[in-house]
């Protein structure tokens, strides 16, 4: 045989692993669960991190989430809460990361992800895909709207009234 026979016949034959190698690192589109009302929060003037909130629809065993992506607003993602601690709202890494069967709302004052290092500030309608990845090997993305502080605030219940910020009853 010739030498450039046996190499093309090495390609060929090197060709379904190299498919199969590249996949293995993707995930799969989650069919347990779904992401609704996607939304980032305007970036405050003066700041370079903002929240994104979604509602996360869940059915099937429990799963974990592993981590957020929201590329084309920021590089540096993290998963957050809101706790009371003494007497004051603190944000930190969420604790409970666990989805399970049902409705898990991500809302401002509460469970967000949080976006740092946002350089270039996304336009209130603009639209961003969100991507959620979970202990399972899948995933879950959304179309997520930017929207004004005034209106995510207003979605999540908060009422302003000039004294400070209170969960509407």
């Amino acid at each position: 045989m010739k030498k450039s026979t046996v190499l093309s016949m090495a390609a060929l034959l090197a060709a379904p692993a190299l498919l199969i190698s590249g996949q293995a690192g993707a995930a799969e589109t989650a069919t347990h669960t779904k992401l609704t009302n996607c939304v980032i929060q305007e970036v405050v003037s003066g700041k370079d991190m903002t929240g994104a909130f979604a509602h996360f629809h869940h059915t099937g065993a429990p799963v974990k989430l592993v981590r957020a992506e929201v590329p084309g607003v920021s590089a540096r993602v993290e998963l957050h809460e809101m706790v009371m601690q003494n007497g004051v709202m603190e944000m930190g890494p969420l604790k409970d990361l666990t989805l399970k069967e049902g409705e898990r709302v991500f809302k401002k004052g509460g469970d967000h992800v949080m976006l740092f290092d946002v350089a270039n500030k996304p336009k209130v309608g603009s639209k961003h895909t969100m991507t959620v990845f979970f202990d399972d090997g899948t995933q879950a993305s959304c179309e997520a709207v930017v929207k004004s502080v005034k209106d995510v605030m207003k979605d999540a219940g908060i009422k302003h009234d000039g004294h400070g910020a209170q969960q509407a009853r």
